[in-house]
């Protein structure tokens, strides 16, 4: 998210009574999870704490008490990959429910469920979408309800699954938990202990173990605003050469996610494509290292002409054509057609859904006019003063600072007349967008909010403000939009239909796990979002 956060905002062995000692800690102090979720293989991961390097044994079971064991074998943890294991194993059944589980130093690790995708007819098709999850700034409640939720078949995380940041960057806002290390993440030993400090937490590791989770990166995983040569978030000066840095940070996120390495040649290749039997297929792109030019910005990129009484006048004019600028890439031409192959392959096959997953917001709006809601004084009043142009602001660093690209992809979906729903997020709102070029609407949209929090309103102090209904009623993508929220998406796909439910966390800095159900849209393909009276 385009948003300058600094400026705006050894365990041992205890002995107990009459010589009596406790057990040592289990070694599986960061639980497990799956990902990769193909027809016939899934890629277990855990991780070893405590022990050194070590090997040990996994199981895969038709049933949670893991009597029916249908694959099993032996892995060692090693330093040179944070003592984190992967296995990945093949030839199993699709559209079943599997359990796992690791054994390793005289222990047995949780045991995780997971789940192959359909090769057969589906009906019906269950997913999470999450994002944004702030260690420091929110409990992790929101993941505590993705693993209670009864039917699911995946879970989409779509970035910014640890933040960069030592301490709370938003005016007023304390931080809640402290940051392991509690400067921002530079190396890799840096990068390995933030995630290290988020798998420690009971209700993420509770997530992981429900079912499969197809992931991607956004820029926290590295530093905010990042592209391919370097970082709003990033400075040389102070923080070291930006490609060692990056390099550290991607280390540490294929050691740490449930996700399959890449090659040596193509280090970046997290881009993904995967088909839920005969109802959809699901397309994630790689938008931050591989392609991706510089954000615009509005204090560097907007300039300014004389007016006939010689003041100075913005060129909003000339800072829109930057925008649309068709040299600007976020995908690249490489990907662009990989993603061309996929949609059309696709609609070949019959499946009446492509989903769409985008680390960031694919709909267009222009931030509106909030100045009469602006501080006398402040951080703040700044930002407010600026809404007078109503032009992209903190969303430069998503599509809407990428004009051209982003038509390139919907002529992709036009051509191939693909019924998509691009899954979104990064934004820390929460969105329902109809997605429109010249020719009319293109595709749906939802964008899940920040998981933990804090909500875009209360990081620019406008819970009491009305944000997401000016968007909203300004903006012709955007058919709802709530600034407040914090939560995920549940998504329910059928042949006909798809239904989003934005979930909503009701206290994520207290200790009450209450979620509700926020709003529901349901849509049919090619038609626009129906809302359910707000709850």
């Amino acid at each position: 998210m385009a948003l300058d956060r600094r400026a705006l905002i050894g365990t041992g062995l205890a002995l107990g009574a009459a010589g009596s000692a406790r057990a040592a800690p289990s070694p599986f102090q960061h639980g497990v999870a799956s990902g990769e979720p193909t027809a016939a293989s899934v890629l277990l991961w855990t991780r070893l704490t405590g022990v050194g390097e070590a090997a040990g044994r996994w199981r895969l079971a038709r049933d949670p008490q893991m009597r029916d064991v249908v694959a099993q074998g032996e892995f060692t943890a090693r330093a040179e990959r944070d003592f984190t294991v992967k296995v990945e194993p093949t030839g199993l059944t699709p559209g079943t429910d599997y359990w796992y589980r690791f054994e390793a130093a005289g222990a047995v690790s949780p045991v995780g469920r997971t789940r192959t995708l359909a090769s057969a007819p589906l009906d019906e098709l269950n997913l999470v979408v999450a994002c944004c999850a702030m260690y420091t700034m929110g409990r992790f409640h929101g993941y505590r309800a993705i693993a209670e939720r009864p039917q699911l078949d995946a879970v989409l995380f779509v970035g910014d699954y640890i933040y960069e940041y030592g301490a709370s960057n938003y005016p007023g806002m304390a931080t809640l938990r402290p940051a392991d290390p509690p400067h921002d993440t530079l190396t890799l030993s840096d990068y390995r202990r933030r995630f290290a400090q988020a798998r420690t937490d009971a209700d993420l590791q509770a997530a992981h173990a429900r079912a499969p989770w197809i992931c991607t990166w956004d820029d926290h995983e590295i530093a905010n605003d990042d592209w391919t040569g370097g970082a709003q978030g990033h400075a040389a000066e102070r923080q070291g050469d930006w490609e060692i840095r990056k390099a550290a940070a991607v280390r540490a996120y294929y050691e740490w996610m449930p996700i399959r390495d890449p090659e040596p040649n193509d280090p970046y290749a997290i881009q993904r494509a995967a088909a839920f039997g005969d109802l959809a297929t699901l397309i994630v792109p790689e938008t931050r290292l591989k392609a991706r030019d510089q954000q615009l910005n509005v204090q560097r990129d907007l300039d300014f002409t004389t007016g006939p009484d010689g003041a100075k006048v913005p060129d909003i004019d000339g800072f829109r054509r930057k925008i649309a600028a068709p040299e600007r890439e976020m995908l690249g031409a490489q990907q662009l057609n990989w993603l061309a192959r996929e949609v059309e392959g696709s609609v070949a096959a019959g499946r009446p859904w492509v989903l769409l997953g985008s680390a960031t917001i694919m709909g267009d709006y222009d931030y509106p006019d909030m100045s009469d809601f602006a501080p006398a004084s402040g951080q703040l009043k700044g930002f407010f003063e600026m809404t007078r142009l109503q032009i992209p602001l903190l969303n430069l660093d998503a599509w809407s600072g990428y004009g051209a690209e982003r038509q390139r992809v919907y002529d992709i979906l036009r051509k191939a007349r693909a019924n998509t729903v691009v899954l979104s997020g990064d934004s820390h709102m929460a969105f329902a967008n109809e997605l429109h070029d010249a020719q009319g609407q293109v595709a749906l949209e939802v964008a899940a909010t920040t998981i933990t929090g804090p909500s875009l309103g209360a990081v620019l102090a406008m819970t009491e403000a009305p944000l997401g209904e000016r968007l909203a009623a300004n903006n012709r993508d955007i058919a709802w939009c709530d600034h407040r929220s914090i939560g995920f998406i549940a998504l329910r796909l059928t042949r006909e239909t798809v239904d989003a439910e934005f979930i909503s966390v009701v206290d994520p800095r207290g200790s009450d796990p209450t979620t509700q159900l926020a709003r529901r849209a349901t849509a049919v393909a090619g038609e626009p979002w129906r809302f359910d009276q707000e709850m």
